[in-house]
């Protein structure tokens, strides 16, 4: 405890950039640190744009180390420096000015209540994360109102103790978005999911939401966990390209996937009326995609799209994601198309390339994930370096 402590008063000092890992969590922060008390510390944070994204406070004992050089750090440095340049647009950064000689975790907690802004929360004792407002706060405990956008029936009233928080993240990205639609949240109508899974229905689906642009949740075969949020594009013979929508109601790039690589398709859900509330207000704010993205791109449903689009990749050498059916996910770029076959050169840590290159048959890949932020700066950066 007493090194990790050690390292953190180091990285105030030195307004050192540094990733903070968690005890027990995949999450890592990257950020610097503000102030630290005896108790824990206030992180500004980055997302993987490089744009700031509020803020956290973190418990001592919730970190499991703190990491000062490494690959990730010096790409999240030139991501951070290019979204200065670029003039990236961020409603994520911190406002809160903290008084040393008081315990953070109650500045946090009094400015989210006095503001009615949303905060996650980390309980501690459950494991669990929980989004809302804090409604009362005491000497040792608070009330907090829970929001979950996955169910909006779902509002319980929770009294944590100080002593339960593990962390708390706020004035983030999408944390502001919800602050600032919570008075419509709160009136929207839970609804009954609606969801599909056989072939024939989510063929029927995707057909009929090319035609009326709704917006959908479509699952995966590859991981069944995770879901993408999106409008149809455009329908081939066996595919389809989603406008892919991230969870600040932003445009997340283009996603190319087979019929069968498309385990459920959801058409109503409370999780869709919230991200249509987002949408809405990053139309109304003139934020619907970040500086640089082409969210504009139309295609050709009569044309094989997996050739269309992979060969245009390979002739940019664009860098791309691709699921493969062996349940293997890639990204990188093409050095040759071949009509059935390219030679794919991965990227791993943002900058390490395979230059050696593997030879992959177009009917091996199931998903292609392209002109998406994350892989128009990993391109920028592999150009900067000469790689491309």
């Amino acid at each position: 405890m007493n090194s990790i402590m050690n390292d953190l008063q180091y990285a105030l000092q030195r307004k050192a950039l540094v990733n903070v890992y968690q005890v027990k969590q995949d999450i890592v922060y990257t950020g610097y640190v503000e102030i630290v008390d005896d108790a824990g510390i206030i992180l500004t944070t980055f997302d993987d744009s490089g744009s700031e994204d509020g803020a956290v406070y973190l418990t001592f004992d919730v970190i499991e180390f703190v990491e000062f050089d490494s690959d990730d750090l010096d790409n999240m440095r030139y991501r951070i420096e290019n979204a200065t340049a670029e003039h990236f647009f961020s409603f994520g950064q911190m406002t809160i000015e903290f008084d040393s000689k008081r315990p953070l975790i109650r500045q946090v907690l009094e400015n989210a209540m006095v503001e009615e802004a949303a905060v996650m929360v980390l309980d501690k004792q459950s494991g669990e994360l929980h989004e809302g407002e804090v409604v009362r706060i005491s000497k040792q405990d608070f009330d907090f109102q829970v929001f979950n956008k996955f169910h909006l029936d779902q509002h319980p009233l929770l009294t944590l103790d100080f002593t339960d928080v593990a962390l708390i993240e706020f004035e983030g990205k999408e944390l502001t978005l919800q602050t600032a639609a919570m008075g419509f949240l709160q009136t929207i109508t839970p609804v009954k999911t609606v969801s599909v899974s056989s072939l024939t229905g989510i063929s029927d689906v995707l057909h009929r939401a090319e035609q009326t642009q709704q917006l959908l949740s479509i699952k995966p075969v590859a991981d069944e966990g995770m879901f993408f949020v999106g409008r149809v594009n455009t329908v081939g013979e066996d595919c389809v390209v989603v406008n892919l929508v991230d969870m600040t109601g932003q445009f997340g790039g283009y996603w190319l996937v087979k019929f069968t690589a498309i385990a459920q398709i959801t058409t109503q859900s409370d999780y869709l009326s919230v991200m249509k509330t987002y949408m809405t207000l990053d139309d109304t704010l003139g934020v619907t995609a970040q500086t640089g993205v082409n969210d504009e791109r139309l295609f050709d449903g009569t044309d094989n799209l997996f050739q269309e689009v992979l060969s245009q990749a390979g002739k940019f050498h664009r860098v791309i994601r691709l699921q493969l059916t062996d349940d293997e996910n890639i990204t990188g770029y093409i050095s040759k198309f071949g009509g059935n076959e390219i030679i794919f050169h991965a990227v791993e840590q943002g900058t390490v390339v395979d230059k050696m290159g593997t030879l992959i048959d177009l009917n091996e890949i199931d998903e292609v994930a392209f002109d998406y932020l994350d892989a128009m700066l990993t391109e920028k950066q592999l150009r900067n370096q000469g790689e491309l």
